[in-house]
């Protein structure tokens, strides 16, 4: 999400935290964790052959301005 680092930054730069340590520690809490599923895991195994054949071609498209 680049508008809330935006924001924490900013929000260092007006001096509303000490630091980006300090503004993520204020901001930022784990709430909870999620685990994999086993069944999910086995599936992306098998895709995952084709996202590596993919994925030179698409990162022009990951690499452009506003993507």
């Amino acid at each position: 999400m680049r508008s809330a680092g935006a924001a924490l930054l900013t929000g260092v730069g007006a001096s509303a935290w000490p630091t980006v340590e300090a503004a993520c520690d204020t901001t930022i809490a784990v709430t909870g964790r999620d685990e994999p599923v086993a069944d999910w895991a086995k599936a992306y195994e098998a895709l995952y052959p084709r996202y590596g054949e993919l994925s030179p071609a698409l990162k022009l498209t990951w690499d452009a301005p506003g993507a």
